[in-house]
């Protein structure tokens, strides 16, 4: 059972998609992440990611009342890194705990949760304290989801068992696309607003320094 309160679509693996075994872009698979999620309170919601457990391993882990799991994502970056856990104090450090068996990264933190952001209840915000560079290699197509107020957010990850690849979005929202000239690197805010599509659960992060995207 999916707890879509708490589907916010952090995903944080450090290299999102894999090539093929002759290394074709072509080739690229999707790589999925798996996240344990703390709930301390209302504004504090711990995120723990593992990226040596396998879907199976993930489906039997068995979770105490506050806790609760992120669906698997798969995730759009073609490189994704973070910096330190949301608590320390320098680049590097990370908390790291043991929990049900498996090993896992505190790598962000949800400091607002699934706030409504429109009057059809489209989109849902949450504010996430973390430190999170994503790279796109040249030549790929981002979605970029544009607000009534021109704030950009790029499209970090997907729900892997989603239903649709489309999402519903307000009347006042726009979706659309653009392609890299050349390699493109964002440092994400610190906190980052995550905005999630209830339709199909689509994560647009940011905002982003504003793209060359028009409608």
């Amino acid at each position: 059972m999916k707890h879509a309160f708490f589907c916010l679509g952090l995903l944080s693996c450090l290299v999102f998609l894999a090539c093929g075994d002759d290394g074709n872009p072509g080739d690229e698979v999707p790589k999925v992440g798996y996240e344990i999620l703390q709930i301390k309170s209302a504004n504090e919601i711990i995120v723990w990611v593992c990226t040596d457990i396998t879907r199976e391993e993930f489906d039997a882990i068995e979770l105490p009342a506050g806790w609760f799991k992120n669906e698997p994502r798969e995730g759009d970056p073609d490189a994704s890194s973070f910096a330190r856990s949301p608590d320390a104090s320098v680049d590097g450090e990370f908390t790291e705990q043991e929990h049900y068996g498996h090993l896992w990264m505190h790598n962000a933190t949800v400091v607002e949760a699934n706030t409504q952001v429109d009057d059809q209840d489209r989109l849902r915000l949450s504010r996430v304290a973390k430190f999170h560079t994503v790279t796109f290699h040249a030549g790929r197509t981002l979605k970029i989801l544009v607000s009534p107020d021109d704030e950009q957010y790029v499209r970090i990850s997907r729900d892997v068992d989603r239903t649709s690849d489309v999402p519903i979005l307000p009347t006042d929202w726009n979706l659309l696309d653009y392609v890299t000239p050349e390699e493109l690197t964002f440092q994400l805010p610190n906190p980052t607003v995550n905005i999630r599509a209830k339709s199909n659960e689509d994560s647009f992060q940011g905002p982003i320094p504003k793209l060359n995207v028009t409608p």
